[in-house]
């Protein structure tokens, strides 16, 4: 009976949550609900961002925490997103993981094992993480943290996904057309030719006599949609295509 009590009184707190995110105008009006409900929910610290290269800044990236600035300053630093372990596991899960479950899905490297061990010096000891994928948009990953260094129970995981959920799903209404902005580059049909022939490995030569274009032209192609999207390497510009519905998988098998 207890249980059951204390079951309905935190739907009834995920409920008032959902409908206080409702209320929220603008993004630092969420950034306080979310803060607020974590808090309640005997959870420390959150984030809600995009998988993207935080580095380049840029209001229309969704980019809410409450993570102590130390941590924050030392990731950014010290470049420990290159090879976060958190997530690379997400990328391997479709539901999100427990942070003591992330070697049950990832081998992590010495590297991945000394970021682990910095989060926990900054008391960012025990958390979950969910990935929220939306087809044409940038990847997003909320999370929550605690100090206390004991595993996250299937109540407080349930209650963690549900929070990402309805969060996320605010942050993108008021995101609205700059995230779509954001998240979809435009290219012609040219353009997505010769990226496709980039992901067989195509050199700009070589693409030029398969399309019957010159060289520089081939290689202008590339370039500006590689710019486009503010990437440095063909590789990434190659996912960035997929990513967006421009070519599907098999461009790189």
């Amino acid at each position: 009976m207890a249980n059951r009590i204390e079951d309905c009184g935190r739907l009834d707190d995920l409920t008032r949550f959902a409908q206080e995110c409702a209320r929220a105008e603008n993004l630092g009006d969420l950034q306080g609900t979310i803060d607020a409900a974590v808090r309640e929910l005997g959870f420390r610290w959150f984030t809600l961002l995009h998988n993207v290269d935080l580095r380049r800044g840029g209001g229309q990236r969704l980019f809410l925490t409450t993570y102590p600035s130390a941590w924050l300053e030392e990731v950014l630093e010290e470049r420990h997103y290159i090879e976060d372990p958190i997530h690379a596991a997400c990328a391997r899960t479709p539901s999100g993981l427990a942070w003591d479950r992330v070697g049950d899905v990832l081998e992590l490297s010495s590297r991945q094992q000394s970021i682990m061990k910095r989060a926990r010096d900054h008391d960012l000891a025990a958390g979950y993480s969910l990935p929220i994928r939306t087809p044409g948009e940038p990847e997003a990953i909320f999370t929550v943290a605690r100090p206390r260094d004991e595993p996250l129970d299937a109540a407080e995981i349930l209650t963690a996904r549900l929070l990402g959920s309805v969060a996320y799903d605010r942050a993108r209404e008021l995101l609205g057309e700059e995230m779509r902005t954001l998240a979809v580059v435009s290219l012609s049909p040219r353009q997505v030719e010769c990226i496709a022939l980039v992901a067989q490995g195509k050199s700009d030569w070589e693409i030029a006599q398969i399309l019957g274009l010159s060289r520089d032209t081939v290689h202008e192609y590339v370039e500006s949609a590689r710019r486009r999207y503010g990437v440095r390497r063909r590789t990434q510009l190659v996912l960035r295509a997929v990513r967006d519905g421009h070519l599907n998988m098999d461009a790189l098998l």
